[in-house]
């Protein structure tokens, strides 16, 4: 089954989505880059995010934050965004869909994740893709008790390794049920990482829940 094409009701505009129905009752929205650098939900991160997902027999749920490619709005400093994530999982929620929702972020994405889970979005489990430490407010976002994967490039420009470790120092609680991937050689972008990146989701998934092949 392809991916449909939604317009998701937030404020007084629509978000641009594109949903492809899963064969267990779980779907997974991803949150793409940062809007003012050329991040939309056609990033090859979260597309490549998205393949084992749908080998898991997840349902994923892709879109555009505001002012971004056929969303409304504007840019709204992060605050905004964390409302268009709750807004989307809302619609989901409304119109039948999947009860287990799952969350996956890459970069300004894993940010306004965390901040979503802060307001108190609820979720299956979390996937952080080179959460931008070092360029964006992450102090006082807890990781939450659930299964976790964090993946970050050694050679990252947004995040130091050091600085992943020191904020996951400053929670020790997280080490039960939060895996960090680093991979080496790799940058922010994954350009020729991509295949790496889907093996580890692949292997998160696969330990964590059980595939469905129906």
């Amino acid at each position: 089954m392809s991916e449909v094409s939604l317009m998701i009701p937030v404020e007084s505009f629509h978000l641009e989505a594109l949903y492809k129905e899963g064969r267990s009752p779980e779907t997974a929205v991803l949150c793409h880059p940062h809007p003012l650098y050329g991040g939309d939900m056609d990033n090859p991160v979260i597309s490549t995010l998205m393949k084992p997902m749908w080998k898991q027999g997840w349902g994923t749920l892709r879109f555009n934050f505001r002012g971004v490619g056929g969303s409304g709005g504007e840019y709204a400093e992060g605050e905004g965004e964390v409302e268009d994530l709750l807004a989307v999982v809302s619609y989901l929620a409304d119109h039948g869909a999947p009860s287990i929702i799952h969350l996956a972020g890459y970069s300004f994405g894993a940010w306004i994740a965390m901040k979503a889970i802060h307001k108190g979005l609820q979720a299956g489990s979390l996937i952080l893709v080179s959460p931008p430490l070092d360029h964006l407010p992450f102090r006082g976002l807890e990781l939450p008790a659930m299964p976790s994967l964090i993946t970050l490039g050694d050679r990252d420009g947004f995040c130091a390794v050091s600085s992943l470790m020191d904020w996951l120092d400053s929670q020790p609680s997280a080490e039960a049920f939060t895996e960090v991937k680093l991979l080496s050689g790799c940058d922010h972008f994954y350009r020729r990482h991509e295949e790496t990146l889907s093996l580890r989701v692949a292997e998160f998934l696969e330990s964590r829940f059980r595939p469905n092949a129906s």
